[in-house]
């Protein structure tokens, strides 16, 4: 604002009452300009509203009849975020596994955004990696499944969040480790800062199953043992599908009148698709005569 007039100048802005008016912001709103002086305004621009805009902004100066008006012109365009894909298919994938897909997120917006990602329906709990899931013995999700008090937090996005360049892109990995037997169909959102929530969105499928793995022998037998030495048998555990699966023999529940103990050296391992694997049983009988016990 500039005083070309002999007398100080007084003045004040004049809020604007239309809807981009209201997007706004002058600084200062009001104070004096000495004669000859001027007076520097900053002017803040927050778009609430799309499309091409012209706006006139009034300040009144005292003793004039008129008063001074500034015209602003703009257009607002919707922000442009696209990923490369229009679905991220995991396919069949193993309980307790975790599966990585890629995909691409691209902002084509002359400005850079800053965005955040979600699922649509996810929990708070980590789900359980089987590689995890085979350290645990004692763990009675061996027996009784896996449960959580609150949903599992099956998904996770590297990055999950973080700001894209004009014209720039931004490359994303997903990675499902489902403890849920399901067929998933969700979404994953994007939240840009300042600008709103679900702007894009990616549809993710996958279908997760348990294995069922094929014991043999089904009977193992030890024939003449001595009294309490230990031998060594072996179970083959075959996986004939083409997805990983995870084993572990049970520890054996001893009591002090367990006529057979066992145990083993390895008791757990992944069962690569279509192949086999061994766990190495040692058994030795603590009681004369013939006995029987289950191996879990």
């Amino acid at each position: 604002l500039m005083n070309q007039g002999a007398l100080d100048a007084p003045f004040t802005y004049i809020p604007s009452a239309t809807k981009v008016g209201f997007c706004f912001k002058f600084a200062p709103k009001e104070g004096i300009i000495a004669a000859g002086g001027s007076q520097s305004v900053q002017i803040s621009f927050s778009a609430t509203v799309l499309g091409s805009f012209e706006e006139e902004f009034q300040f009144n100066v005292a003793g004039s009849p008129r008063p001074a008006i500034l015209t602003i012109k703009g257009s607002v365009t919707a922000p442009s975020l696209h990923f490369d894909l229009p679905e991220l298919d995991f396919g069949d994938i193993s309980f307790g596994f975790p599966y990585m897909q890629r995909c691409r997120l691209t902002n084509s917006s002359p400005v850079p955004l800053t965005f955040q990602l979600r699922m649509s329906d996810d929990g708070t709990q980590p789900a359980v990696d089987s590689v995890d899931q085979i350290r645990r013995d004692t763990d009675p999700a061996w027996r009784k499944g896996i449960h959580f008090y609150v949903e599992p937090r099956e998904f996770t996005m590297n990055p999950s969040q973080g700001t894209i360049l004009p014209q720039g892109h931004q490359d994303i990995e997903v990675t499902l480790c489902s403890n849920t037997v399901m067929e998933f169909y969700q979404r994953m959102l994007v939240d840009l800062e300042g600008i709103g929530k679900g702007v894009a969105t990616l549809i993710i499928t996958a279908r997760c199953l348990v294995l069922e793995l094929q014991l043999s022998p089904q009977v193992l037998l030890y024939d003449e043992c001595h009294l309490k030495v230990p031998y060594d048998r072996k179970i083959l555990i075959r996986n004939p599908k083409h997805l990983p699966g995870c084993d572990r023999l049970i520890p054996q529940k001893r009591k002090e009148d367990s006529a057979m103990l066992y145990s083993s050296p390895k008791p757990c391992g992944i069962v690569q698709p279509q192949s086999t694997a061994e766990i190495p049983v040692v058994g030795a009988v603590q009681a004369l005569g013939t006995h029987r016990t289950n191996v879990v």
